[in-house]
């Protein structure tokens, strides 16, 4: 639904989208408060706050990843992935936060600071004027045309659609896991996922230091192996500490993955990604929600879980088969574009 749900970008770029959802952010703690919510039930209001609030929460995602991609022209990678180190950082302080707001009975005043720092975010976004102007792919071909063949624009969307979806594969299914083959481990089993996304942020947090030499493809293809084979160990191993290093490797793995994608995407499309972005993060979406299901439908068929990570693992497979058929110099060509 996501195409639906941005408007359309205008030439100016992707300001207004991101100043959009951070605006969107401020509904969903007003939804509750409002007379017309307070008449409806209370499920139909929270259930309606937290769409709009995801609605919002796309929308800054995807603007913020593009922007930054356009922005940072001659180091894309190392610069999204800062970006999304930043937001990993803040994926795992905001449960903590959340659960001392609880704690202390301020779990509304937590909410209202939220949409307090949304409103002042787009406020400043609104009135500022970012926006980077045409980037330097949009001379490498004809106007309209993008930089890559059809058959790669479906390979491209396809990478986006198993990545996300092979990330929350893993990241939901492996705290089950280690509850599962680890008995006796009382509440550790809820600790599994915070290895998988340290994982990830020490990744995130390394790959600026990479000159990448050799390539985006090939440092997106050895990230590929490495998660693959830590699923491998992750689908074997039965100890508390073996689940904990594969799922931290598997991170690690995971890690530059999408940081490559949004500047491949961006110099396939250059101006255009700002419209071609929605449907490839409307795809992202798809397979973060349909992939975890599928782990699970194939776990309750054959009674194994370990069986169930194998779609994750073979999603990783299909992966690196399609990153190895990309030969355009769009992702061989990153070392050109850093001198």
């Amino acid at each position: 639904l996501k195409p639906m749900a941005i408007p359309r970008p205008r030439r100016t770029g992707p300001l207004p989208p991101r100043s959009n959802g951070a605006l969107q952010f401020i509904s969903f703690t007003a939804a509750s408060r409002t007379s017309a919510a307070r008449s409806l039930p209370l499920a139909t209001v929270f259930w309606a706050a937290a769409a709009v609030f995801g609605c919002g929460l796309g929308q800054t995602l995807s603007a913020a990843n593009l922007w930054v991609a356009e922005v940072a022209r001659l180091r894309r990678v190392a610069a999204l992935s800062v970006l999304n180190l930043m937001w990993g950082i803040g994926a795992i302080v905001c449960p903590p936060l959340v659960m001392l707001a609880q704690r202390q009975g301020v779990t509304s005043w937590l909410l209202y600071a939220v949409a307090t720092c949304s409103a002042l975010t787009a406020a400043i976004l609104y009135s500022s004027h970012l926006e980077p102007g045409s980037t330097e792919e949009d001379g490498l071909s004809p106007v309209g045309r993008p930089n890559i063949g059809e058959k790669r624009i479906f390979g491209l969307a396809a990478l986006f659609f198993l990545y996300v979806g092979s990330e929350n594969a893993v990241a939901g299914w492996v705290g089950a896991l280690t509850k599962r083959t680890n008995h006796g481990s009382g509440d550790l089993w809820a600790l599994a996922p915070m290895f998988f996304w340290g994982g990830m942020l020490a990744g995130r947090a390394l790959v600026p230091l990479l000159p990448l030499r050799r390539g985006e493809r090939a440092l997106l293809a050895r990230g590929l192996v490495l998660a693959a084979a830590a699923i491998c160990v992750l689908a074997q191993t039965r100890t508390f500490a073996g689940i904990a290093i594969a799922a931290t490797t598997t991170g690690i793995g995971f890690a530059p993955i999408f940081p490559i994608l949004i500047a491949w995407l961006v110099k396939a499309f250059g101006e255009r990604s700002r419209q071609i972005g929605t449907i490839m993060f409307a795809l992202a979406g798809m397979g973060g929600a349909t992939m975890p299901w599928l782990v699970g439908l194939v776990s309750t068929r054959t009674g194994s879980l370990r069986a169930g990570l194998l779609v994750a693992l073979a999603a990783c497979v299909a992966m690196f088969v399609l990153v190895m058929t990309m030969v355009e110099p769009v992702f061989r060509a990153a070392e050109k574009q850093q001198r």
